[in-house]
């Protein structure tokens, strides 16, 4: 244990810089300060009242962090599990997520919102920083964060023309290329393109077919466009895409005897396509102690899936998924600082349309099982228009009744208002039945507040209290086969924080602490329809989550950085009845590890050479903690731990390494589900190894 926690006490490259001016002299060694702000507030992040994590590119790429899911366990008391393909990519963060519908934590990528959980699972690239700010966001970002926020944030282009291009080869055939270039147009105009190709054969084999299930193709691009001119104003530009064409669902079905997993085996090929389209324009403004922002964004979204149900060899069902969805978005932030009052006032709006159409085909098999008169089709079409507006403000008040304290307190004004038109056809021996056809609206007002009090004990420690509240929207079920289940509610938070945040030797460690207790009702939780043949949301009655966060960050010597992060969450059901004969109440929240870890360390070694720079060793280590997958808590995944390395040799004029992510290949389960009388699992991703080579000129 000793030689491990050794090894791991060396890293924190991604957060932090040495700051030497003489290599024998270690208190000449500091934290840089860390001086990147929350974009809403303008204010440091280590300032904030509230738990918050910051990821900078160093960290990133030594962590080989190269898409959202790999944020999983690096942030306390974060989760994000791979599900089947990134169709369902739920984030959790405190024990509050949602595996279908609307997310319940909040998305943002350069300032600019994602409101479908379908676009929250995407390739890094030129990332700059990622923050992650725990808690109910919902003063200054309003509905669907109860959770918290992940805002990512790109490199902008520089005023200096340069190029940057990343290769990458791995077993499983995996590639990955990666070519970035920043043109100079003038004196004040910049722009950046990047573009990333990535591949790979799969992980796991159908034993039926003997093909490999989940197969992946990737490209990505990104145009941005900087005009900085002399003077107040700032506007910018970027566009963003992205074209995924990814086999999925591993499931196999769970043995009875030892809870493995069986051999993957079913007979029809099963995949996601995704095409991502998002454009965005920004303008700000800087005078004196006024700050204002304007952001502009349209994406769009089409998902195409086909996926056997059933996943088995029989042909029972085999399900398609035509999705089309736009969103527009408009914000206005204005920032005011006199001497100790800050005020923060914005407006938000949008508009999402979607157009989907499900078509369920009963195979052979599945006319047998179910008993139906012939071959048999259903067809849902939605067409859902939400529209939603926002007013909110905040204040902070420096110094009240004494030096050192603070005093912050916001509001939201959130509505939100959502048009479903919906129609069910039966097809049974090329016949058409129409079944269920219907308009219906649902409207949502909330008041979202927020306080926070925070003491400046010294510039290097600081205390604070938090209190706010979270709602989650309500909205419709795209799976019910009764009057009863075709909505449900919001759900509401109330969250209580309490923290530290502190720096100490000389500001060689950093170290943050918080506790929390979460009350919340009317959680919406996932449910099987009555036949088993598709998902729903409910509501329960009354839950709670509670735990606490530590982070440490350290430079202990010259060219050794470490950092190591610790969550814990117990999070039940205090009340929750699905019928008089089934009560959950006391059970675990499913999908919520009680606990995630993160340790890692990295090791330059400085070479005299006129050539060669360093070489560079990067360890990393996640662990979950045990999390259940049902409401009953009979099914569960135990404890389990990810090694991850890097080896690189760095140049003058390039880097090149060795990589390797779960490197120890630990076998784990990384998700559950029951549906159709059977029991599934996926496991998680094996052992993969590759080199890499950078290049920047």
């Amino acid at each position: 244990m000793i030689f491990v926690f050794s090894i791991f006490w060396m890293q924190l490259r991604a957060q932090h810089v040495l700051k030497i001016s003489d290599s024998t002299n270690l208190p000449s060694i500091q934290l840089e300060e860390v001086d990147i702000r929350s974009s809403k507030e303008n204010i440091e992040i280590q300032k904030l009242p509230l738990s918050a994590s910051l990821l900078r590119s160093g960290r990133i790429e030594d962590d080989q962090i190269s898409s959202t899911t790999e944020l999983s366990s690096r942030i306390p008391n974060l989760f994000m599990p791979e599900y089947g393909s990134k169709l369902t990519s739920p984030i959790y963060i405190r024990g509050i997520g949602s595996r279908i519908n609307t997310p319940s934590v909040g998305l943002y990528v350069d300032g600019v919102p994602y409101f479908e959980k379908a676009a929250f699972n995407f390739e890094f690239f030129d990332i700059e920083r990622i923050e992650v700010l725990r808690g109910p966001q919902g003063t200054l970002y309003g509905r669907n964060t109860m959770g918290g926020i992940i805002n990512i944030y790109t490199r902008k282009p520089g005023s200096d023309r340069k190029t940057n291009i990343d290769l990458f080869a791995g077993n499983y055939n995996f590639l990955k290329g990666h070519i970035g270039h920043d043109q100079p147009l003038g004196d004040h105009l910049s722009l950046g393109i990047n573009g990333l190709f990535m591949r790979h054969d799969g992980f796991y084999e159908n034993a039926f077919t003997g093909d490999k299930v989940d197969r992946m193709d990737n490209y990505s691009g990104r145009a941005r466009l900087v005009y900085n001119p002399d003077g107040p104003w700032e506007a910018e530009y970027s566009m963003n895409m992205e074209v995924s064409r990814q086999g999925g669902y591993p499931y196999a079905i769970m043995s009875q005897t030892d809870t493995a997993a069986n051999p993957i085996s079913y007979n029809r090929y099963s995949f996601y396509d995704r095409d991502l389209l998002s454009n965005n324009f920004k303008l700000k403004y800087k005078s004196g102690n006024t700050r204002f922002s304007s952001v502009t964004s349209h994406q769009y979204l089409n998902g195409y899936q086909e996926i056997d149900q059933d996943f088995t060899p029989a042909t029972l069902l085999f399900v398609t998924q035509d999705e089309d969805q736009h969103m527009i978005s408009q914000e206005f932030n204005m920032q005011n600082k006199w001497n100790d009052y800050t005020a923060v006032t914005g407006m938000f709006g949008f508009l999402q349309y979607s157009d989907k159409v499900v078509d369920v085909e009963f195979g052979e098999d599945g006319v047998a099982a179910f008993n139906l008169p012939g071959p048999t089709t259903k067809i849902k079409f939605y067409d859902q228009l939400t529209r939603g507006a926002a007013a909110y403000h905040q204040s902070t008040w420096q110094n009240v009744l004494f030096d050192g304290l603070s005093f912050t307190a916001g509001v939201r004004l959130d509505y939100e208002k959502a048009i479903l038109d919906y129609q069910y056809d039966l097809i049974i021996n090329d016949n058409t039945i129409p079944k269920t056809t219907f308009e219906n609206s649902l409207e949502f007002f909330e008041l979202l507040p927020r306080i926070s009090l925070m003491y400046t004990v010294q510039d290097d420690l600081s205390t604070y209290l938090t209190l706010s509240k979270g709602y989650k929207s309500g909205g419709f079920n795209s799976t019910f086969e009764r009057p009863e289940d075709r909505t449900f509610d919001p759900e509401k938070s109330w969250n209580y924080e309490a923290g530290v945040k502190s720096k100490w030797i000389d500001k060689r460690l950093m170290a943050n602490l918080a506790v929390f207790y979460i009350d919340w009702y009317d959680q919406q939780i996932y449910q099987p329809v009555p036949s088993g043949q598709g998902s729903m949301l409910k509501n329960a009655g009354h839950s709670e989550s509670k735990g606490l966060e530590l982070e440490l960050s350290a430079l202990p010597a010259r060219g050794v950085q470490a950092y190591a992060s610790f969550g814990y969450v117990d999070a039940r059901f205090l009340y929750y009845r699905e019928d008089s004969a089934t009560n959950y109440s006391g059970n675990r929240i499913p999908y919520i590890p009680e606990m995630t870890l993160s340790i890692g360390g990295s090791y330059k070694f400085y070479l005299k050479s006129d050539i060669l720079d360093h070489i560079k060793l990067d360890i990393s280590y996640q662990g979950i903690g045990k999390h259940y997958w049902n409401e009953e808590n009979t099914a569960a995944q135990d404890y389990y731990g990810l090694l991850n390395s890097q080896l690189g040799l760095s140049t003058k004029w390039f880097d090149l390494g060795l990589w390797g992510k779960n490197i120890l290949d630990t076998d784990y389960s990384a998700f559950y589900f029951e549906a159709i009388g059977n029991q599934y699992l996926q496991r998680g991703k094996p052992a993969r190894f590759g080199i890499y080579l950078s290049a920047s000129f």
